[in-house]
């Protein structure tokens, strides 16, 4: 299921090895022409290391409408920082990145994102029984430290709460009892909000469990919905209609699984990239019983029209 360092090096030993290997993993049926569509119908340039489409006549390369498009970066470095990423249980920071691929620190940010933009995925249809709560993205609030001008206003409240009034953003995530997860970022834990986020994500016929929060009534009247208590100390009850065993247990542990790489590795998130650090953590998640040179794969064919530019990752958040 893993790769040893010593495997890849065997397998990606040159630039040739790792183009070899990209080829592979996006055109299993032959190389396919970026502009007219066609499939095996092209010319390898050894010279330029692009495509010659005899369909359309055009060029084409590898990384051609996907994040690695216009990469000034060699694919051999791309093969190592994607391994690097995929084998890291929570993930690697840009610092460290950067720092293993001998690249500068603004190179290693704009890589790891474009590398998440290809562990997006299409939301799965959760069905059986879907486990529902919401989680508070970004490192937690620091204490404030306490000036000796403040002991007129110690009933004060600290700059930035914990729990429901956080500024910190919100993560709804879904996750089926022994099946896949689903994360969405969404502006607020009300109800509306968390509506938009569940459509076309849950089967009519599924069961939902959440804890008490009032913005998860609207479900029951949809589909069938079980909660638990968790002010009354009630994490885990058998219903005695159905029979089932209603808690929270797996998606709380995705939650706890997501916190950790943003407390160990990340430490702080903005909203405008917390999605695709959402993606990566659902991409871990939900792929962890694949290979390593699978989930490699996966990414690659995940790529195909995505673009990401550095332009779009350091403008303002729309």
């Amino acid at each position: 299921m893993t790769m040893t360092l010593r495997a890849f090096n065997e397998m990606f030993p040159d630039e040739d090895a790792a183009r070899a290997w990209f080829e592979r993993s996006r055109w299993p049926h032959g190389p396919e022409c970026y502009h007219c569509g066609a499939v095996g119908n092209a010319a390898y340039m050894p010279k330029t290391k692009f495509w010659h489409c005899k369909s359309c006549k055009k060029q084409f390369s590898v990384t051609a409408g996907t994040p690695m498009h216009r990469t000034h970066l060699p694919l051999l470095t791309w093969a190592h920082a994607i391994y690097l990423i995929v084998s890291s249980s929570k993930g690697i920071s840009a610092v460290k990145l950067g720092e293993m691929l001998g690249i500068s620190y603004p190179s290693a940010w704009h890589l790891g994102h474009r590398v998440r933009t290809m562990m997006a995925e299409a939301n799965p249809i959760l069905s059986g029984v879907v486990e529902i709560d919401e989680m508070y993205a970004g490192a937690p609030p620091r204490k404030r430290a306490k000036s000796s001008r403040d002991h007129d206003d110690d009933d004060a409240p600290p700059a930035n709460r914990k729990g429901r009034g956080t500024k910190r953003p919100v993560v709804l995530v879904a996750a089926k009892r022994g099946g896949d997860v689903v994360a969405k970022v969404i502006p607020t834990h009300g109800k509306e909000a968390i509506a938009s986020a569940l459509a076309n994500v849950i089967d009519r016929t599924a069961t939902v469990m959440t804890d008490g929060l009032p913005a998860y009534k609207h479900i029951g009247k949809t589909q069938p919905h079980l909660a638990v208590n968790h002010s009354a100390r009630e994490y885990a009850r058998t219903d005695a209609a159905t029979g089932n065993r209603v808690h929270v247990n797996r998606v709380e542990s995705f939650n706890g699984f997501m916190r950790r790489a943003v407390t160990g590795v990340f430490h702080s998130i903005s909203v405008k990239h917390l999605g695709r650090y959402t993606g990566e953590a659902t991409f871990r998640w939900n792929q962890k019983a694949d290979s390593c040179l699978d989930r490699m794969a996966r990414m690659i064919r995940n790529g195909e029209g995505r673009l990401l530019t550095y332009a779009f990752l350091t403008g303002k958040a729309a």
